[in-house]
C-alpha cells in the first residue's frame, strides 16, 4: 500500500453505518460524493457533501456516469443488499477504482467479499464511521486506540519522508504535530523513543496527537 492520501469518495448506501461514515469523511475534508436509491436520503444529506445522486450502485449506467474508476476509494455500505454489493463492488474494480471497501453483516459475508476482490471488508458499528473514515483518508493509519480530552493516541506506518531517518531528523513533533511514544519493530517494542534512533520502514509507530 502506497503512503499517499485518498482524496477523493464515493459511498453508496445511507443507511446508519454509510451516514455515519459520510459525516466523518466530511470532517476529513475530503470529496464527497453519495449514492442512493433512496430521494429523500439524498435530500437530507446533500448540502453536507460535494455531489448527491439518486441512483442504484448495481446499476452499471449509473457507476459510469458517475465516474467511479476515477474515485481513489468507492465504499458499498449497502449491507442488507449482498447480491447488489457483490455486483457493484466487481464493476467498480473492472472499472479501475483505486481501492474498493465494502460493508457486509457478518463474516461469512466477509470471508465471500474478500475472495471475489475487495480491497477492505468492514464488520461496522456506526460507532466506529470515525475510525473507519480515518483509515481511508490516510492508510497509515493502522489504529486509533484511543481519545479522550482532546488526545488521540493512534497506530502509524511511517511516512515515506520518515524512513531511514533518526527521529530528530525527520523532525515530526513540529512537521507533523504528532509525538512518537514508542515504536514497535519486530514485534517488541521500544520505548523510550529517543531522538537519535532511527525509522525503518517496517516500523509501526504509536503516536499522541492533540486534536485541539
Amino acid at each position: 500500500m502506497n503512503n499517499l492520501k485518498a482524496t477523493n469518495f464515493v459511498v453508496f448506501g445511507l443507511g446508519r453505518f454509510g451516514t455515519s461514515l459520510v459525516h466523518n469523511l466530511v470532517a476529513q475534508d475530503v470529496a464527497v460524493m453519495v449514492v442512493d436509491k433512496d430521494a429523500q436520503k439524498i435530500n437530507d444529506i446533500a448540502d453536507r457533501v460535494d455531489q448527491a445522486v439518486i441512483g442504484d450502485a448495481s446499476d452499471e449506467d449509473v457507476l459510469d456516469k458517475i465516474g467511479i474508476g476515477d474515485f481513489d476509494v468507492a465504499i458499498f455500505a449497502m449491507g442488507e443488499e449482498f447480491e447488489a454489493t457483490i455486483m457493484s463492488m466487481m464493476m467498480a474494480k473492472e472499472k479501475g477504482t483505486k481501492r474498493v471497501v465494502v460493508k457486509a453483516l457478518d463474516p461469512r459475508q466477509a470471508q465471500i467479499l474478500t475472495r471475489l476482490g475487495a480491497d477492505q471488508v468492514v464488520l461496522p458499528e456506526v460507532e466506529m464511521g470515525e475510525k473507519i473514515a480515518k483509515s481511508l483518508v490516510n492508510p497509515n493509519i493502522l489504529d486509533v486506540i484511543d481519545q479522550a480530552n482532546g488526545i488521540a493516541i493512534s497506530e502509524i506506518r511511517p511516512d515515506t519522508a520518515w524512513i531511514n531517518h533518526t527521529i530528530a531528523e525527520a523532525d515530526i513533533r513540529q512537521k507533523a504535530k504528532i509525538t512518537v511514544i514508542a515504536i514497535i519493530r519486530n514485534q517488541a517494542t521500544i520505548m523510550p523513543v529517543t531522538a537519535d534512533l532511527t525509522i525503518l520502514a517496517d516500523d509501526i509507530l504509536i503516536v499522541i496527537q492533540n486534536k485541539g
